[in-house]
């Protein structure tokens, strides 16, 4: 609004402190006697929705409800992107994205669908021995770093033939043939489900039930190898139409500073391998119109490590979950409705009813103002997670104050609690590979500044290792590292802009130009 409109009005609003009320209205006012109005139409309509609402029981579904962690929430909160379209469909078989962006409420969503023509298989390898899956390797029909190929397949259509027990389309006799090899294991015990079904006398059972199909080799000697190719003609043979989901998420729970280059090579092959065994399954059942979908969820940062002469080829399958802030804003007027039970609505239209619409005044003589959705934004990584988080900490303060709607000075005090939470989802994130994140993040809190110069940090990683505080390591690795994780990025010359990982394509970090600390620690790293 130009000066001279804001000359055209008469009062300011209380509430957005925008400029409002003409002459005419004025006079209107007086002539029928009323009240002069403190706030301007579009928050005096504002004011009567959030006098309908309960702002305590939202505070408490928002405090009790809203979570970080995708499996500690209900269904409905799950905001459907165009993505999941893709990955439903069987389109998209790879998804990749950093931590919090989603990777899991994605596969949460897929293993809970409630369909009769619909089965869903989670397999999570959290606190799984990965060693079992390394003695499975397979070097006689695959070389490094394939050689795990056969182990995936093996597993997921034995996961395949459990699922097919339960679909009443499949028929009678094979279900019951089925029943008999797996009817009694149980899925939570994969360690020992992977251990009798590569047994040999597990094969054995499969062809004393009547699955022959020709080729097996005599008596004692079939091994789980050989079994493979049973169970593939099985679920060609006798698989209907119904939808199969194999979802394999929290795959880096075994990824971690490795003690040898020789475990971290294992570890890559075994990724590699699932990823070839997942295009291997679907390139064989895609032929024979069978919807059978191993899906796999990593990280992107370890999905960037693996190499395979076809990893370009796979990029037509692969999702990189990305928010922007469109997408960004389009979830959390989706979460707000559903914690608020009202129909879907957009987020200029929800958003103000939960904060005020004031600005956030900023600075020494608090004469920048910001938006409030601008400030949160802006100490996030641009996941979703970051800002569920952030509303949860403005929530609970504005609980305690009994406000509603939360006011702008709320939301900047929420930032200190916030910028602890984002500080303790760095340790996790870079805790497996950088065991000592704590002193290097200390490390920044000693340069106590906003940006600094690699010659700056080197200065101060060495005093540590002097001091035997951290180990020896590659410098421009670690820095790779903290890049990698969102702690720091670059501030290219021109003035005002900065790149993150978080925030641009693929972007390249450069060790001659200035480097800055992600502005959602400063907080919490005393940094001001």
């Amino acid at each position: 609004m130009s000066c001279n409109e804001k000359e055209n009005y008469l009062l300011i609003c209380q509430e957005c402190g925008e400029p409002f009320f003409t002459l005419g209205e004025k006079e209107f006012y007086e002539s029928k006697d009323l009240v002069m109005p403190k706030r301007c139409k579009k928050c005096r309509e504002l004011h009567k929705k959030r006098r309908e609402l309960n702002f305590r029981q939202l505070y408490d579904e928002i405090i009790n409800n809203w979570s970080v962690e995708a499996r500690k929430e209900r269904q409905d909160y799950f905001y459907y992107i165009q993505e999941v379209n893709d990955i439903a469909s069987g389109k998209k078989y790879y998804v990749t994205g950093r931590k919090g962006s989603g990777k899991t409420a994605i596969a949460q969503y897929l293993a809970e669908v409630d369909e009769p023509t619909t089965f869903s298989t989670r397999l999570s390898f959290k606190n799984f021995p990965f060693q079992i899956l390394y003695s499975l390797e397979n070097n006689q029909e695959y070389a490094a770093p394939n050689q795990y190929i056969s182990m995936w397949k093996y597993l997921i259509y034995s996961y395949m033939c459990k699922d097919m027990m339960k679909n009443q389309n499949i028929d009678l006799d094979i279900r019951n043939k089925l029943s008999k090899l797996y009817g009694d294991s149980p899925s939570s015990s994969l360690n020992k489900l992977i251990e009798k079904w590569t047994s040999k006398s597990f094969g054995m059972e499969v062809l004393g039930v009547g699955f022959s199909y020709g080729g097996e080799q005599a008596t004692k000697e079939i091994t789980w190898i050989d079994t493979l190719e049973i169970l593939e003609k099985i679920i060609t043979s006798y698989c209907d139409d119904a939808r199969y989901y194999f979802l394999f998420d929290e795959l880096d729970e075994d990824y971690k500073e490795f003690p040898s280059e020789v475990e971290a090579y294992k570890y890559k092959c075994m990724l590699t391998s699932l990823l070839k065994a997942t295009q291997q399954i679907r390139d064989t059942f895609d032929a024979c119109e069978k919807h059978i979908f191993p899906i796999v969820f990593l990280r992107s940062d370890i999905y960037s490590q693996l190499k395979d002469a076809d990893k370009n080829k796979w990029r037509e399958s692969l999702v990189d979950l990305e928010w922007s802030i469109t997408k960004i804003k389009s979830m959390l007027a989706h979460r707000i409705c559903t914690a608020m039970n009202v129909p879907s609505t957009d987020f200029a239209s929800i958003w103000p009813i939960l904060f005020s619409p004031r600005k956030v005044k900023m600075g020494n003589n608090q004469k920048r103002e910001m938006d409030v959705f601008s400030y949160i934004e802006r100490s996030t990584e641009m996941r979703p997670r970051d800002f569920v988080q952030y509303i949860k900490e403005c929530v609970e303060l504005a609980k305690e104050r009994n406000e509603f709607p939360i006011r702008p000075e709320t939301v900047k005090e929420a930032d200190d609690n916030f910028s602890e939470y984002l500080k303790g989802e760095t340790i996790d994130e870079l805790f497996p590979i950088l065991p000592e994140v704590d002193e290097i993040l200390g490390l920044l809190s000693t340069i106590r500044k906003q940006s600094f110069r690699f010659s700056e940090f080197e200065k101060e990683y060495n005093t540590l290792v002097i001091r035997e505080a951290i180990p020896k390591r590659d410098i421009r690795n670690v820095l790779l590292a903290l890049f990698d994780a969102g702690v720091i990025g670059n501030q290219p010359s021109m003035k005002g802009q900065s790149i993150f990982r978080f925030s641009k394509k693929a972007p390249r970090f450069n060790f001659n130009e200035t480097m800055i600390i992600h502005r959602g620690l400063y907080k919490a790293l005393q940094i001001f």
